[in-house]
């Protein structure tokens, strides 16, 4: 019985301590940019015949909660057929290391756009270019410099964008979808 006592005293002294530095963990918030240049390989238009390789820029501003999590809130710009501005939140994990160490990302919202431009795919007429969802899965890794942090990174990007077109002389509206499906590699910064 006796030991018994002694073994229940010791887990609840154990749980006790690594309860008390998970509140720690999480009491430590810190601020964190990671800005990125990623070219986006995948088919160029909704045929899906060509390929194309599109460059894209984002930025997250968000913070790291104890040393392995981050949430953040991101922009973009990405010149697909019109300009896709990207407005996304995004979650990380960050692995621990000295000098190299991986890290997991996931993106994910909404590309707006405000483009009037005739794609010249189907007919003469008003454009009305929508926008659409963007997720990005993203594995990579970071390379700690003095003050800041360089990262290289790949993953999936999905792009769905939507447009309503009007013919000329007509009241049909067709409303065009298209979904982009790249792969994307990137170099950052993350301060």
């Amino acid at each position: 019985m006796k030991k018994i006592t002694i073994l229940m005293l010791y887990l609840l002294f154990a749980a006790g301590l690594w309860a008390q530095t998970e509140v720690q963990q999480i009491r430590k918030l810190s601020y964190f940019n990671q800005t990125q240049v990623a070219l986006l390989i995948g088919e160029e238009s909704e045929d899906q015949t060509r390929k194309a390789l599109i460059p894209s820029f984002q930025t997250v501003n968000g913070i790291r909660i104890g040393e392995n999590w981050g949430l953040g809130i991101g922009l973009g710009v990405e010149p697909y057929e019109y300009v896709a501005f990207p407005v996304f939140f995004s979650s990380y994990y960050f692995f621990n290391a000295e000098k190299a160490s991986p890290y997991f990302a996931f993106k994910g919202g909404y590309s707006f756009a405000n483009s009037h431009k005739n794609l010249n795919y189907y007919y003469n007429g008003k454009y009305d270019n929508k926008g659409g969802w963007m997720f990005n899965p993203e594995i990579g890794i970071r390379f700690k410099a003095s003050t800041f942090e360089i990262t290289l990174s790949s993953g999936y990007r999905f792009q769905r964008l939507n447009s309503n077109i009007t013919q000329d002389g007509s009241l049909y509206t067709y409303n065009r979808r298209v979904d982009y499906k790249r792969v994307s590699f990137a170099l950052g910064i993350m301060f």
